[in-house]
C-alpha cells in the first residue's frame, strides 16, 4: 500500500490532532461553565412593584444565593400586565443561567388563562428550578358583619336582595379562586374590581363589599386589630402562620385545596448542570432556619416541590383554571 509523503502525513496528523483537541472541548466546555457559574451577576426579574410578595420574597432568596455562591443576585422588578411583561421578558432572555424569573402562580398559570395574546408559553418556555413557597388566600368579611365562619357567611348570603354578595376583586387570580369556592358552595358574588388587595382591604374596612379573599399579608394586620375577620383559609391544610384559621375544605367542603405559590424558573434551554446548581442551591436554602422564620413572617410556608412535579403543577394548574373560567363565563380579554 503506496503511503502519503512525509509532509502530508505530518498534516493529516496535525488536522486529526486539531479535531480532537476541539471535539475535547466541545464536551468540557458546558461542564467548565457550569462549575465555574455564577462568574458575573445574576438578574433575578420580578413582574410587580418593589414591596409585594413576590418581591419580598425573591429578595430573600437573591441574598442566600448571593452568600451561598458567591456572586451578586441582583432583583430587576418589572411591573405590568399582571406580570406578563416581566414573564415574557425572561422567556425571552439568553438560557445562560444569568436571567431568571420569580413568578407568581398567576403570571404562569392565570395569564394563559385569561389573555388573549401573551409572547410565551408558561410550560414550554421555562425550566423550573423550585416552588419557592405557597400560601393561602383568606376569606376575609367585615367586623361588623353578622358571620362567625364561612357556613354562616354562606347562609347570610342567601338572605340578601340579589342572593349575592359584593366581592372585592385584587387580582384576576382571586377572583378565579372566588370563582372555585362559588361553584363548591354554590354562593353567588357580584365581583367588584379594584387595583391591588390594598384597596380591597379599604373597601371591606368602609362597608363597600361584604367579602374579599385576599392574600394573608394584606389582610392579617386588620384581623388581629379585631377590624376584619378571617372565616377561612384556601389551601388544604391551614397555614403553620395562622393554625387558627380553619380551611374552606373543613369548613364543610372536603377536597378543597386552592393555594397560591410563587417560583424560580429560568429560561429554556438553561444548561442541565446550572439548572442542577441552583436546585440544590435553593433547596438547602429553604430548609434554613432562619429563612423559614422570615417566609412564615410574610405569611408564607416554604415550597417543597422540586422542579418535575412543579413542572406538572403549571400544566394541571392551566387545566383548572380553564375550565374555571369556562364554568363563569371569564372571556380572555
Amino acid at each position: 500500500m503506496h503511503k502519503p509523503p512525509a509532509h502530508s502525513r505530518r498534516i493529516i496528523l496535525r488536522i486529526l490532532g486539531s479535531t480532537l483537541a476541539t471535539t475535547t472541548f466541545l464536551g468540557v466546555a458546558p461542564l467548565a461553565a457550569a462549575q465555574e457559574y455564577p462568574d458575573k451577576a445574576v438578574k433575578i426579574v420580578v413582574g410587580f412593584a418593589p414591596g409585594g410578595t413576590n418581591d419580598i420574597l425573591a429578595r430573600l432568596v437573591a441574598a442566600k444565593l448571593q452568600d451561598r455562591l458567591k456572586q451578586a443576585f441582583v432583583v430587576d422588578n418589572k411591573p405590568g400586565a399582571n406580570s406578563a411583561v416581566a414573564t415574557d421578558f425572561v422567556a425571552k432572555a439568553k438560557p445562560d443561567g444569568y436571567t431568571l424569573l420569580v413568578s407568581s402562580s398567576g403570571g404562569l398559570t392565570v395569564n394563559p388563562v385569561l389573555m388573549k395574546s401573551i409572547g410565551y408559553d408558561s410550560v414550554k418556555d421555562f425550566e423550573p428550578i423550585a416552588l419557592l413557597g405557597s400560601f393561602p388566600l383568606v376569606v376575609t368579611v367585615p367586623a361588623g358583619l353578622p358571620v362567625k365562619s364561612l357556613s354562616e357567611l354562606l347562609s347570610y348570603s342567601k338572605k340578601t336582595k340579589d342572593g349575592m354578595l359584593d366581592h372585592g376583586v385584587a387580582s384576576s387570580s382571586f377572583q378565579l379562586v372566588a370563582e372555585t369556592l362559588s361553584s363548591a358552595s354554590n354562593v353567588k358574588f357580584n365581583h367588584i374590581n379594584y387595583r391591588g388587595s390594598g384597596p380591597v382591604v379599604a373597601a371591606l374596612l368602609g362597608g363597600e363589599v361584604q367579602v374579599g379573599i385576599l392574600d394573608s399579608a394584606a389582610v392579617m394586620p386588620q384581623v388581629k386589630a379585631g377590624k376584619l375577620k378571617a372565616l377561612a383559609v384556601t389551601t388544604g391544610k391551614r397555614s403553620a402562620v395562622f393554625p387558627d384559621i380553619p380551611t374552606v375544605a373543613e369548613s364543610g367542603f372536603p377536597g378543597y385545596d386552592v393555594p397560591i405559590w410563587t417560583a424560580l424558573m429560568a429560561p429554556k434551554g438553561t444548561p442541565e448542570p446550572v439548572l442542577i446548581k441552583l436546585r440544590a442551591s435553593v433547596a438547602e436554602i429553604l430548609k434554613e432556619k432562619d429563612m423559614v422564620d422570615k417566609m412564615h413572617a410574610q405569611g408564607m410556608d416554604p415550597g417543597d416541590t422540586d422542579a418535575s412535579a412543579l413542572s406538572k403543577r403549571i400544566a394541571s394548574d392551566i387545566a383548572r383554571w380553564t375550565k374555571v373560567a369556562k364554568a363563569a363565563n371569564l372571556q380572555p380579554e
